[in-house]
């Protein structure tokens, strides 16, 4: 019985060391996602400083540019008054290695405005592959594909029947 016991706590204190060594290692890359998101809204031509050589961005099947993801925040910023991005981010898995690193996450984005009271959200499961550049972290890949959120009911957003396909 006693074997159990300490086998047991053996595998629970493995599991918590594994969890915040994933958490410490990881943390350098969902630091760098928070920056994106308080600079998507608010600054997008900074954008590209984050992103590395040989970008691919990948939205669910689409090819994506960051030139032209950049143009599309500010022209969503001359569109829309007090626009308010959020992004509600949890990192299931990652890697952080010397030179490469990924993160996994499940993230939700919500953008507000008060001009036009869109209120729009996107729940996405998203791959980020970081290389080390020099003495910081970039993006090299970024691949996110729609999940359907059923945080949404069909009068809270007029995309529900879009967002959420399976109903």
């Amino acid at each position: 019985m006693k074997r159990f016991i300490i086998t047991g706590m053996a595998l629970v204190l493995s599991l918590v060391i594994s969890n915040n060594a994933l958490a410490a290692g990881t943390d350098v890359y969902a630091n760098i996602l928070n920056k994106l998101d308080k600079l998507a809204c608010t600054a997008p031509e900074k954008l590209p400083a984050f992103y590395g050589k040989g970008l691919v961005i990948m939205a669910d099947d689409k090819r994506a540019l960051l030139e032209n993801r950049v143009r599309d925040y500010r022209q969503m910023m001359s569109d829309f008054r007090d626009v308010k991005c959020e992004v509600q981010r949890q990192v299931l898995s990652g890697h952080a290695g010397n030179k490469v690193g990924y993160v996994l996450v499940d993230e939700i984005i919500s953008i507000t405005s008060k001009s036009s009271h869109a209120d729009e959200r996107q729940h996405n499961v998203c791959n980020y592959n970081f290389v080390k550049e020099g003495s910081g972290w970039k993006i090299t890949l970024e691949h996110c594909s729609s999940l359907p959120d059923y945080s949404i009911g069909p009068a809270d957003d007029a995309l529900y029947y879009f967002h959420n396909p399976l109903y």
